[in-house]
């Protein structure tokens, strides 16, 4: 919900008290521009009360009754520079106006100018002037300083002074538990709001937090499960060159796929700046043909413990993943054989990350750590193709939050694999873009589910360090030669998600990879097509 909307709703609510007792401070005394000006300002035309409370400051400048009025009219048209300037006259000239202390701490509360309008606060306590509305605008204060536990002791002193103030009360305690992160107390506000008059415009906009509220418990549970299930067809499974020539007897790339997935996530919803968040993924990936070859699985664990300073948040991720493929680790395997799942990787990642708030639609992340990667039943003929490496991996993304639901990412990734075989010591940068836009409306969305557009892109270039062999065909005839190799990968991929459910999504994607390189036998091309469900819990 809009701020202003907000601001404007509670602002009338809180305010719509009768100013009877304005017309005692000028009905027995003043100049008739004075008098006419007092009338248009109780029956609302408040322009023309400027106007004519404008020429009776004019003509009695030491007026504090003339100075109140127009600051009055001013707040109503809304001008609070000019109201500020005049109320505080109206606190200063002799006689000061009792209802301007307050009026001008409102109208400073507006401009944001929060130590000034504390300083009138102070003023209006010292002569205990209207105490219930006083303790509501400290609320009001305090809320925007973020001390939102003293607010809510304001906004209960409040309603315990004046119960009719009881409904806007509860309705602005609810927003700083939301903030706080106290989603159950938040909800249980937000519900006595409506309660208590369950016809009014803030009724209405309490019932419209409570479905937020709600959908953020769901949205922030402590425990989250997450499958997938996603049949596909891959066009080129076994990356298969696109020189003819060094593909040789590489035959029957394309294949049928089916991947699945589990995550469970753990998230405490801790009090205080603390944060923390555990998780465990499998992922399977089965193959219709190279299966004894490409068929894999994967089980990860990983642990974030952070710290919210407000604005940025720092955190400390460490991970650990073991993959196991189905693959025979001879070089030269025989024709029948029927290799089961081995020990493939083990892999492990650690490092800190920065998150920090620009503003509430733009985020920026870096990220610094270091990597480990050791490989089992190597298919090897040399010690320059052992793979098991370490080095640093970083990364910096931006994210911006747009239309609802809707989200760009931008992130560029750096990696350094230090291995102990020279062929595989090389250097990653990677450049990709996420975009997800809705396609339906609010209205459209509430009544078929959220549909979106996904649309994503990546280019991979790596540079490996030391000459390595590799096979060039001239005509007929194979020649070896050397070099550093260089691989560039780019991919894109367009797709749409169906949130049909609220513990379901349909996803259909399509998706390119082509990879030149300078080595004939690393060149290639693939599409594949995949469609499934994602099922949260």
């Amino acid at each position: 919900m809009k701020r202003w909307i907000l601001n404007l709703l509670l602002s009338f609510v809180f305010w719509l008290f009768p100013f009877s007792f304005h017309a005692s401070y000028a009905l027995d005394e003043g100049s008739s521009a004075l008098r006419t000006g007092i009338e248009q300002y109780r029956q609302e035309n408040y322009e023309e009360a400027v106007e004519l409370l404008g020429k009776a400051r004019e003509r009695e400048p030491r007026s504090s009754v003339a100075a109140f009025f127009l600051g009055m009219a001013c707040k109503q048209l809304p001008d609070y520079e000019k109201a500020a300037v005049s109320l505080q006259d109206a606190v200063t000239l002799s006689p000061p106006v009792r209802e301007a202390y307050l009026e001008l701490a409102d109208v400073l509360y507006r401009l944001s100018r929060l130590e000034d309008a504390k300083k009138w606060i102070r003023a209006a306590e010292a002569q205990a002037i209207a105490p219930a509305r006083l303790a509501f605008l400290k609320g009001l204060i305090l809320t925007r300083e973020n001390s939102n536990q003293e607010a809510v002791s304001a906004f209960e002193r409040s309603k315990q002074l004046d119960p009719t103030l009881a409904q806007a009360a509860d309705f602005q305690s609810a927003v700083c538990y939301i903030k706080e992160n106290k989603l159950e107390k938040a909800k249980e506000r937000l519900k006595a709001t409506v309660l208590r008059d369950p016809a009014s415009d803030l009724a209405g906009f309490a019932r419209q937090y409570v479905d937020m509220v709600e959908q953020r418990l769901y949205l922030e549970r402590p425990v989250r499960l997450t499958v997938g299930i996603f049949g596909g067809y891959d066009t080129n499974l076994v990356s298969r060159p696109v020189d003819a020539a060094i593909a040789g007897d590489i035959t029957d790339e394309e294949s049928a796929t089916l991947n699945t997935s589990a995550r469970l996530d753990f998230v405490p919803r801790l009090q205080g700046p603390w944060l923390f968040n555990a998780q465990y993924a499998f992922a399977s990936n089965i193959n219709q043909k190279h299966s004894h070859s490409h068929n894999s699985m994967a089980n990860s664990v990983s642990l974030s413990p952070g710290y919210n300073f407000g604005r940025f948040v720092v955190s400390l991720t460490a991970g650990y993943t073991n993959v196991l493929l189905r693959t025979d680790p001879d070089p030269n395997p025989q024709a029948n054989s029927d290799p089961g799942y081995k020990h493939y990787l083990d892999y492990f990642t650690a490092g800190p990350a920065v998150r920090f708030l620009v503003n509430s639609n733009h985020i920026l992340e870096v990220f610094a750590g270091y990597d480990k990667k050791d490989y089992f039943n190597q298919k090897v003929d040399n010690d320059e193709g052992i793979r098991d490496a370490v080095g640093p991996r970083a990364y910096l993304s931006w994210i911006w939050l747009f239309a609802g639901n809707g989200f760009f990412n931008l992130k560029y990734d750096f990696n350094r694999d230090d291995a102990e075989g020279d062929w595989w010591e090389n250097e990653g940068h990677r450049l990709s873009a996420n975009l997800s836009v809705p396609l339906l409306s609010a209205e459209l969305s509430e009544r078929f589910g959220p549909l979106s557009l996904q649309i994503a892109g990546s280019a991979f270039f790596q540079q490996y360090r030391h000459d390595q062999p590799y096979l060039v065909s001239v005509g007929s005839v194979f020649q070896e030669k050397y070099a550093k190799r260089r691989d560039e990968t780019y991919t894109g991929s367009a797709g749409l998600a169906w949130e049909f459910w609220k513990h379901a999504s349909l996803v259909v994607q399509y998706s390119h990879t082509h990879c030149n390189a300078n080595m004939p036998a690393n060149e290639y091309r693939k599409d594949v097509y995949m469609g499934g469900f994602e099922f949260r819990f």
